[in-house]
């Protein structure tokens, strides 16, 4: 074989590779990479489900274990500026009280950077400012069952020569502010806490609070009372105070050890009337929970090797399975549907992907953001749906109308307030 023969052989070859290249690459679908997987056990007692895996397929697409979506939902844009917390005001009927709101879909949000309370339509039209009070450096604020009351937390400003900065809270009564119109505001009244009270939470049934208290000794306390901080009822107390706390179900406080990657959480119910500790979840590496209004049920993220993972834990059966996507605890809230509240639904903001091994830490610390989608589950039959692509928000403070009408929202990166209305079948 001569040298004008091996080039001409040669040529005819590469060419038919390139051309057999070219055809498999141009018929082939793109690969998608966000990819959500669930793993075989959780730790701690009980059953574990199987193993299971739900893909996150991006713009417009549903879960492959349904193939449902929804891309008739809405979402609002309902505040330019960042907020100290928010709560759903629309009761399901006008009576004959009057009160503002009554029978529209409203939320009720206080402005960040001022401490005013403002209330707007979930669809972002009529926005009223009800206060003018200036609360400065607020950076939560809880509304009662009724969303006539509310507990804020602030920075209040270093004494001189110290650059410690200190942590308020202001209990106050906002009934007479929801009666106010476009051209009258009320003050803001109400009650200053201790500063010792490291950590509080309102009651989902009553007129009631539940707070963590300091003591002189290097103990806390955990405390009931009204809002005006009367008819006090001490319920436990222990050396130990490092709990995020909440209040799901009108006898069960959830207390939850601070999460962090490197150390084991644990979830306690504190029975609200007797002081009854009882311990719930535990030994979990980045332990986060969210217990479902009946108290049933609780779903939690944990970090593995693999990641940050995500489970239901069935409080009754004692028993685990798998969510089907993976994200914190902190960006779920249960469905409320019904009276009481069964608990069968659960929206979860989902990341494109959570990566690293500081985390929930990471996220916590603002080192780390996510851009999140959002999804719902029905933990009865299993049946998930993708109900809001992602569109470059990080999910903070989900939480949903009586009627699962709308879900509302912060988002992290800039603290503006969200709303998403979901379309029913």
């Amino acid at each position: 074989m001569n040298k004008t023969t091996k080039i001409i052989i040669t040529a005819i070859i590469i060419i038919m590779l390139a051309a057999g290249f070219f055809a498999f690459f141009v018929g082939r679908k793109p690969t998608v990479t966000d990819e959500q997987t669930g793993t075989g056990k959780f730790p701690d007692s009980g059953e574990s489900a199987g193993r299971t895996s739900s893909r996150i397929l991006g713009e417009g697409a549903s879960s492959s274990r349904t193939g449902k979506e929804t891309p008739q939902n809405v979402l609002t844009q309902l505040t330019k500026n960042a907020i100290s917390g928010a709560a759903y005001y629309g009761p399901p009927a006008l009576t004959s009280q009057g009160d503002v709101g009554r029978g529209t879909t409203t939320a009720l949000y206080m402005e960040r950077a001022t401490g005013h309370i403002y209330k707007i339509n979930l669809d972002g039209t009529n926005k009223i400012r009800l206060s003018n009070a200036t609360v400065p450096k607020s950076f939560e604020a809880s509304w009662s069952y009724k969303s006539d009351k509310m507990a804020v937390r602030y920075f209040e400003d270093p004494v001189a020569g110290s650059v410690k900065l200190t942590v308020k809270t202001f209990l106050a009564s906002i009934g007479h502010l929801l009666k106010a119109t476009s051209t009258s505001e009320a003050e803001l009244k109400g009650l200053a806490m201790p500063a010792t009270v490291s950590e509080i939470a309102v009651s989902p049934a009553e007129d009631k609070i539940f707070y963590l208290n300091s003591l002189d000794n290097d103990t806390t306390e955990g405390v009931v009372a009204d809002f005006n901080n009367k008819n006090q009822k001490k319920i436990f107390e222990l050396p130990f105070g490092e709990f995020n706390v909440s209040w799901p179900t009108k006898d069960n406080i959830v207390l939850l050890t601070k999460p962090s990657a490197k150390a084991d959480g644990y979830l306690y119910f504190l029975n609200a009337k007797t002081g009854a500790l009882t311990k719930i979840l535990g030994n979990m590496k980045g332990f986060t929970a969210l217990v479902s209004p009946n108290g049933e049920k609780v779903a939690f993220s944990l970090t593995s090797k693999d990641g940050v993972k995500t489970g239901l834990f069935d409080v009754k059966q004692k028993t685990y399975s798998e969510l089907g996507f993976d994200t914190f605890a902190d960006k779920c809230v249960w469905g409320k549907k019904n009276n009481p509240p069964t608990g069968r639904m659960i929206y979860c903001a989902i990341p494109a992907r959570i990566s690293g091994p500081n985390q929930p830490d990471g996220w916590y610390q603002g080192v780390v953001s996510f851009n999140d989608g959002v999804w719902s589950k029905n933990v009865s039959t299993g049946e998930s749906q993708n109900i809001l692509s992602r569109f470059g928000a990080d999910i903070i403070n989900i939480f949903i109308s009586d009627d699962e009408n709308y879900l509302i929202f912060t988002d992290k990166n800039d603290g503006t307030l969200w709303s998403l209305k979901l379309k029913k079948d």
